[in-house]
């Protein structure tokens, strides 16, 4: 097996390499320091480069490459900082790659040319206080009423909330035991009855909100079905295995750093 890049995939890599560096060392200073999310501005120059889309449809605005590249890209933005890194994670994975694989083509129109541009994110909405990734746990619920679900119930540690325009929410669509009852829909934050709590103060992790979440009666539009009845635990589980692989990917960029930095610095000494 040939585990050497291809020329479009090196090339791929460097463009991302050489705009972390150039465009964002100072941000990511900043950032750690006041503890406040990538602008909106730069999530737009983001999506100007293409890093937004990198594995995305075409169709819908993005490049139509692999997730091997989307993990190329999102290590060179890791190696400045995770929290510079974390609009890339959000766009590349987890959610967004939901919404595509499951939701309906008038959902994919609306929200993945958003994404892919910069001018709106999507965050997954899973954790509440009595219930982790254990999707058998949830409580939170919707109730169909006409073409509406009415949405009750919180969500805890969603990374990106308040930050993120739509949460993929994984909830009760009926009193079936277990997972077989659970379901997604997507909740845009501007929906009445949406809110959400104080900012968390994490370790390691600067630069990228993290807040519960609260659903009061919010009405949300059938057509933001993402995953029906019972079908939530397999759309969860598949976006989980992505968002590890980005994790990964994450976490060998910062390391890769901390090498060339020490290198570097013995070279001085």
């Amino acid at each position: 097996m040939d585990f050497r890049l291809t020329e479009q995939q090196r090339e791929l890599q460097d463009a991302a390499r050489q705009f972390a560096r150039r465009e964002l060392p100072d941000l990511a200073r900043k950032m750690e320091e006041k503890d406040f999310s990538v602008p909106a501005e730069m999530v737009r120059r983001y999506g100007e480069m293409g890093f937004l889309g990198v594995n995305l449809p075409e169709q819908y605005g993005g490049l139509g490459l692999g997730h091997l590249e989307a993990l190329l890209v999102l290590e060179q933005f890791a190696q400045v900082s995770n929290a510079v890194a974390f609009p890339v994670f959000e766009a590349l994975v987890g959610p967004v790659r939901t919404i595509e694989r499951f939701g309906s083509d008038d959902l994919k129109t609306r929200i993945i040319p958003a994404v892919v541009s910069g001018e709106a994110t999507v965050a997954i909405s899973m954790s509440e206080p009595d219930a982790g990734t254990a999707l058998t746990d949830l409580a939170t619920r919707a109730r169909e009423d006409g073409d509406h679900y009415l949405l009750e119930g919180s969500k805890r540690w969603t990374s990106g909330a308040g930050h993120a325009r739509y949460y993929v929410v994984y909830c009760r669509l009926s009193d079936a035991p277990g997972a077989k009852g659970v379901g997604a829909l997507l909740v845009d934050k501007d929906m009445p009855g949406v809110g959400f709590g104080k900012r968390e103060e994490l370790m390691g992790f600067r630069g990228i909100e993290t807040r519960d979440i609260a659903f009061d009666g919010v009405r949300v539009p059938a057509d933001n079905l993402v995953g029906g009845e019972g079908e939530g635990f397999r759309i969860a589980m598949m976006g989980l295995d992505g968002g590890r692989l980005n994790i990964g990917a994450c976490s060998l960029g910062g390391a890769q750093r901390c090498i060339d930095e020490a290198v570097a610095y013995s070279k001085e000494r």
